[in-house]
């Protein structure tokens, strides 16, 4: 539910993820050369890059656009993250997106948060599911018709001139997935574990 959660609890962990991105932008070329998501440095073992190479971005405008939906994720779903529990959702989804881009997709190089950003936005709405919120619902929806559209039709060409780069809409679909595995996870375990 959009509520815009102010507790420190709650901004700490996207405030800090925030300031990462906007630090490695800030120092661009050079982070890109260090951190950036290219598949051959990845497989010449520099592993890192899994990872660093979803918090850069290919211009301003993709990184301010990623950052409005790290906010919209906040106003949604803020009160569901403790900094820690935030932490690993957010590492988990970093992690299982990138290995699946570097094993299943065809990319020279890959920059943005959106993959992780769709996962959240998943995790969230399956966390107000199992708490009887319907918006999670809609949530789900609209989130499932959004990448079902990008598959079939092709993404925004207008998104893409914006960027200035290809829409990587694998990320997104990997984003989903990965957003109802750790939602479900969470689920059964919160179901599973003893009452108090």
């Amino acid at each position: 539910m959009l509520g815009f959660p102010t507790a420190p609890k709650y901004l700490i962990a996207p405030l800090l993820l925030t300031l990462i991105i906007i630090l490695l932008h800030l120092g661009e070329p050079r982070t890109v050369e260090w951190f950036g998501f290219f598949p051959k440095l990845v497989l010449d073992g520099q592993w890192w890059r899994i990872v660093s190479g979803q918090l850069l971005h290919t211009n301003g405008n993709h990184m301010w656009l990623n950052l409005a939906g790290l906010l919209l994720v906040w106003a949604l779903h803020g009160e569901h993250y403790s900094p820690k529990h935030f932490f690993l959702v957010s590492m988990a989804s970093l992690l299982f997106i990138g290995v699946c881009l570097l094993l299943f997709v065809d990319y020279g190089h890959y920059a943005g948060l959106s993959g992780v950003l769709h996962s959240l936005l998943i995790y969230g709405a399956l966390i107000d599911i199992k708490k009887g919120d319907r918006t999670g619902w809609l949530l789900l929806a609209g989130v499932l018709i959004k990448v079902i559209y990008e598959v079939l039709v092709g993404p925004s060409s207008s998104t893409e001139q914006l960027i200035g780069a290809y829409v990587a809409f694998e990320a997104h679909v990997l984003g989903v997935i990965s957003g109802a595995l750790f939602g479900l996870l969470n689920l059964y375990f919160t179901l599973k574990a003893p009452k108090k």
